[in-house]
């Protein structure tokens, strides 16, 4: 029951990160990582082809949140976890993996992503956190916006 009780209170951990992450309430998104948290975003297979590379890597929570607002803030986004693949390593450690979607929409047009997120959590005393996080995309498609004629 106990261990129940542990992979629930990490799904409900996630499902406040896409929440806050898409309604914008940036320092409560922060507030979701442990403060020396890692951040990895990896570049993808493309609609045609391609390798993937790493993009970047993000240390500590307030980069994270400062990086990822920039990127985001002025974006419609809609961010979405699916079928959990969650291991207790310890009383106060365990493993995530979470197939993602991701959609971005701004003035310079329309992006959507599949993937997955490969986490890992830490228990602290405010609960479980984030303490590292590498997205991995499979699928990107990408829309620009064509200005209107006239």
């Amino acid at each position: 029951m106990d261990e129940w009780r542990e992979i629930e209170a990490l799904k409900q951990l996630k499902a406040r990160y896409f929440r806050f992450l898409d309604t914008k309430q940036w320092e409560s998104w922060r507030d979701l990582f442990t403060g020396d948290a890692l951040l990895k975003v990896h570049s993808v297979v493309t609609t045609w082809g391609g390798e993937p590379q790493l993009r970047q890597d993000i240390q500590g929570s307030e980069t994270i949140m400062t990086t990822v607002r920039a990127l985001i803030d002025n974006s419609v986004t809609v961010h979405q976890g699916h079928m959990p693949e969650i291991n207790l390593t310890s009383p106060t450690t365990a493993t995530g993996i979470w197939a993602m979607e991701d959609i971005v929409e701004n003035s310079q047009g329309r992006m959507r992503g599949h993937g997955h997120y490969h986490e890992t959590y830490r228990k602290t005393d405010a609960g479980w956190r984030i303490a590292s996080l590498e997205l991995t995309r499979l699928r990107l498609e990408r829309n620009e916006v064509t200005p209107p004629r006239g």
